[in-house]
């Protein structure tokens, strides 16, 4: 247990006046010290005057959107639950069917996964009521029927603009969040810490370094009791992430990569066929960065052209490529970010068609990576390129398995004895 938490920090984080990663930081700590949470309510004086701001907003939220028409789109619970990556994969495969065909609900997923990304991490944690405070029953359900029931089509209508539905979406998730937290119990409330901690000053002469990487222009190290150092740089998030994988905690899988694959059959074992030869290479069961993909394909010996065609999860015919004589080529037209996507290619040959992928082979599935997330990496790599460690990390987790590998052997250069890099490559090449 570290020290206490001072008075300044009692103070802002009851006025909300603290940074984000302090914020963030005094929220864990409280969550372990009876203490300093004691001080806090001291401090505060009580719940009433949040309970009594939150249900201002709720009240007028909910009588701004109860009058909106009910539409058949996904309602916001399944939007969030699907940028949460809380959903059964079955209920995430049917509103994926959905997202491809709905360009409303897509909007909505992608401004909903901006948000989480850029700015719920600078939002602060609510506080429960106290005991003295009556239950608000049920306010999960009287969130619901009034917010869930719109689509971005409807807020978009009515507003008239963008700007409008993303803070409609915004406020939404605040409120959903803060109806939630105020169902569960009487006392202070703190997001669930993470398995690790945000990183503190480190004492040196009492914490010995367990973990240490020479990472681009510097080192990054973990101690005994927890602490990071050489990362004060990142943001709290990437710093979460970077102590996970000093501590040899294993990766885990990207969701991205869920359906994209499937092993090989054993019916494709055997036989000296020429049409067995001529198969796909890439891309098959990758998430890719890039939204114009470069096909490969093994040739078929005497065949004079090859057309590459691509279709939607619906099997409708997204493009074709002319014909081509060589067994490589890069799409000129963009694909849309956030779909999934099967490709084919026909070797012609003594005037005949040969198809390649055919069953029992896997079917030449990706996806391409949705726009947030491309935007998160883009702004990675301009502000944090010299970390191969954390770009590592942040490809792996959105299924950029090849581009992770990459990072983390130049990390392995910089680090050849490295258990954790060779750990770190171990699990990224046990996915590919």
């Amino acid at each position: 247990m570290s020290q206490h938490l001072t008075q300044i920090q009692i103070e802002g984080y009851g006025r909300s006046k603290l940074s984000a990663a302090d914020l963030l930081f005094v929220s864990d700590h409280l969550d372990e010290c009876e203490a300093c949470r004691r001080e806090v309510e001291r401090a505060l004086d009580g719940d009433a005057t949040f309970l009594a701001l939150r249900s201002d907003i709720f009240n007028d939220a909910a009588e701004t959107l109860s009058s909106f028409p009910e539409r058949s789109h996904l309602t916001f619970e399944q939007t969030a639950g699907y940028v949460d990556g809380t959903l059964a994969a079955a209920e995430r495969e049917v509103i994926i069917d959905h997202l491809t065909n709905c360009e409303q609900c897509a909007a909505a997923v992608n401004d909903l996964r901006a948000f989480s990304i850029e700015v719920a991490p600078d939002l602060g944690h609510p506080y429960r009521a106290s005991q003295a405070d009556p239950p608000i029953e049920s306010g999960w359900q009287r969130f619901r029927a009034a917010l869930f029931h719109f689509s971005p089509r409807s807020y978009a209508l009515v507003f008239g603009s963008a700007l409008t539905a993303i803070l409609l979406v915004v406020t939404g998730w605040l409120i959903w969040r803060a109806l939630r937290v105020q169902e569960t119990g009487p006392q202070i409330v703190v997001v669930p810490s993470p398995s690790v901690t945000p990183s503190v000053t480190p004492d040196l002469a009492t914490a010995p370094i367990i973990a240490q990487l020479n990472d681009g222009q510097g080192q990054v190290a973990l101690d005994q009791k927890g602490n990071l150092i050489g990362v004060e740089h990142l943001p709290l998030a990437y710093q979460q992430m970077v102590k996970r994988a000093l501590a040899n905690q294993p990766l885990e899988k990207s969701p991205l990569l869920a359906g994209l694959n499937r092993p090989k059959s054993a019916l494709m074992a055997g036989g000296d066929d020429q049409e067995a030869k001529f198969s796909v290479i890439e891309p098959i069961g990758k998430v890719l960065l890039s939204d114009r993909p470069t096909f490969r394909w093994s040739r078929l010996d005497g065949a004079t052209s090859y057309v590459v065609e691509v279709y939607n999860e619906r099997f409708n015919l997204v493009f074709a490529s002319p014909r081509l004589t060589e067994n490589l080529w890069r799409s000129l037209q963009p694909l849309k970010r956030g779909g999934v996507y099967l490709w084919q290619v026909k070797a012609i040959k003594d005037g005949q068609e040969f198809i390649s992928p055919r069953p029992p082979a896997p079917q030449g599935k990706f996806r391409i990576l949705d726009e947030a997330r491309a935007n998160e990496l883009k702004e990675a790599q301009r502000n944090y390129a010299s970390s191969h460690l954390l770009l590592g990390i942040l490809y792996a987790r959105a299924g950029l398995l090849n581009e992770a590998e990459q990072e983390w052997r130049t990390l392995q250069k910089n680090n050849p004895d490295s258990a954790i890099v060779r750990q770190l490559l171990a699990n990224v090449k046990s996915r590919v």
